[in-house]
């Protein structure tokens, strides 16, 4: 409650009592406290009273205003020579002027945006720090595609604006990766590599076991890889083939006794082969059996007669599916009946 002094002086004249009018307003502030926004410096103003005199709190200081440059207390006496009024009040610079609540923003791609994190009164958003117009509601946040962008906040209370406050909105996908095709572990090494780029936002989990970004296939074998992140999972799977080992592979011997087991000498073949060429020379250098499909064999008969039992040579030429390589095979066979 504001408190006011008067003083009333009364003065006697010629025997009879009268009382002379009082030109000094009771209140001298409209409010207890006063908020100082913005700016370094606020005139505090009394009210004019024609030849009154004032005084104030402030030493040095006797006109009808005061300059102010930090939070204080302060009071001012109104003497018109008939009454004496005296008022304070609290001036405030910058007070609660706390910026909003700020968390950075992670959002997915492709995603709607219903809120940002940020809590206060009266948000405003900016594109930078400083100046620019002020914006309302939700700033214009794309998740068309991955990417940052920054945008300043400021909150208004009892009409004050706060100091803007950063916050980083990154949108990203969920994981995307390959491992490749198959690869070949070099003879005599520890093992291959499998990597990854780090997203920085994913968990990841190897076929073995392992986490992290990278692991050491030591021998053949097939090696997947899942991820997730908050906005989706992904895997991939990748085989691994050791330096001697070939999509095509040849028997060393075959039976051709009509029993019904190896009785053709044929490739095994475990997986597809787009190009194939397998010659069979007996010990002369005659070319007894010849074809370019790999699902084909020998049959142990050369111009309609029974070969003879004893070791035989091939020659293959075939496209490893899996090496991703042609590669030309030599090498010798037992016919066995």
């Amino acid at each position: 409650m504001k408190k006011s002094i008067i003083l009333l002086l009364i003065t006697l004249c010629c025997g009879s009592a009268s009382f002379a009018q009082c030109t000094v307003p009771p209140d001298l502030f409209p409010d207890d406290s006063i908020m100082i926004c913005t700016g370094s410096a606020y005139t505090l103003n009394a009210p004019v009273v024609t030849g009154a005199t004032y005084s104030w709190s402030i030493a040095g200081e006797g006109g009808t205003s005061v300059n102010l440059n930090a939070s204080r207390k302060v009071w001012a006496t109104i003497d018109d020579g008939v009454c004496s009024v005296t008022d304070t009040v609290t001036v405030l610079f910058n007070s609660f002027l706390l910026s909003p609540q700020i968390y950075n923003a992670k959002l997915c791609k492709g995603q709607p945006v219903d809120e940002l994190p940020v809590y206060g009164d009266s948000l405003l958003w900016y594109e930078g720090p400083v100046g620019g117009m002020a914006g309302t509601g939700m700033p214009p946040v794309s998740t068309a595609d991955t990417g940052r962008a920054t945008y300043w906040f400021s909150q208004t209370i009892m009409g004050c604006e706060s100091p803007r406050l950063p916050m980083l909105v990154r949108v990203i996908d969920k994981p995307q990766f390959e491992l490749g095709d198959a690869f070949i572990i070099p003879c005599g090494t520890l093992g291959v590599t499998i990597q990854v780029v780090d997203d920085k936002e994913s968990d990841y989990l190897w076929s073995t076991g392992a986490t992290g970004v990278s692991i050491v296939a030591p021998e053949r074998g097939t090696f997947s890889l899942f991820a997730q992140n908050m906005c989706g999972t992904h895997s991939d799977t990748t085989i691994a083939v050791e330096c001697e080992d070939y999509c095509v592979q040849f028997p060393t011997a075959f039976s051709p006794n009509n029993d019904g087991v190896n009785d053709k000498y044929k490739a095994a073949c475990f997986c597809p082969v787009p190009t194939f060429r397998l010659t069979i020379y007996n010990r002369n250098g005659e070319v007894v059996f010849k074809t370019s499909d790999p699902s084909a064999g020998w049959d142990g008969y050369y111009q309609g007669k029974q070969q003879p039992n004893g070791i035989y040579i091939f020659n293959a030429e075939f496209y490893d599916f899996v090496l991703k390589n042609s590669f030309t095979k030599k090498g010798t066979m037992m016919l066995v009946r």
